[in-house]
């Protein structure tokens, strides 16, 4: 699940739809949503380094436990995403509220409050971004351990 540092919000985030798939339950006529924080108009320090609202578990037809990202959205409030998501660019975006999902874990998007952002989606600078975020993240908490390890081998010595 997207993690959201001290004094973030979960209103207004910029999302865009990774993927949509038709529900094939008896009777579901909705879609299961993968959807992602867009860091392609972020700053470097709010830039969401696990973009994904949903990290879960699934077990397919044959009992193997799968990964999967995506949430359930009824008809209605698959059409209400459409109506308000930017098409313009690589993949559909919007601005939405979260809050925790109640089927799962991760986070879903309040149909009711969506809002159509004026800047279409950019791919290529969302990777570029989230690589970047990751690649300094990981950098902060190599020179942590190498820190840690040094404050430890002179009480090696002793």
């Amino acid at each position: 699940m997207a993690t959201f540092k001290k004094g973030q919000s979960f209103k207004g985030q910029r999302v865009h739809v990774s993927g949509a798939f038709e529900q094939k339950g008896p009777g579901m006529t909705g879609k299961n949503v993968a959807f992602s924080i867009s860091n392609d108009t972020r700053e470097p320090e709010g830039v969401i380094t696990n973009p994904m609202l949903v990290y879960d578990k699934f077990t397919d037809k044959e009992g193997n436990e799968k990964d999967t990202y995506t949430a359930s959205y009824s008809a209605k409030q698959w059409a209400a995403i459409e109506a308000a998501a930017n098409k313009e660019g690589d993949a559909m975006v919007l601005e939405a509220d979260l809050f925790p999902n109640t089927r799962g874990k991760g986070l879903v998007i309040n149909t009711n409050t969506l809002k159509t952002p004026d800047v279409a989606f950019d791919a290529t600078k969302h990777r570029e971004n989230t690589l970047a975020a990751r690649d300094a993240k990981k950098s902060v908490h190599q020179g942590q351990e190498q820190e840690q390890q040094a404050q430890r081998e002179p009480a090696l010595e002793v």
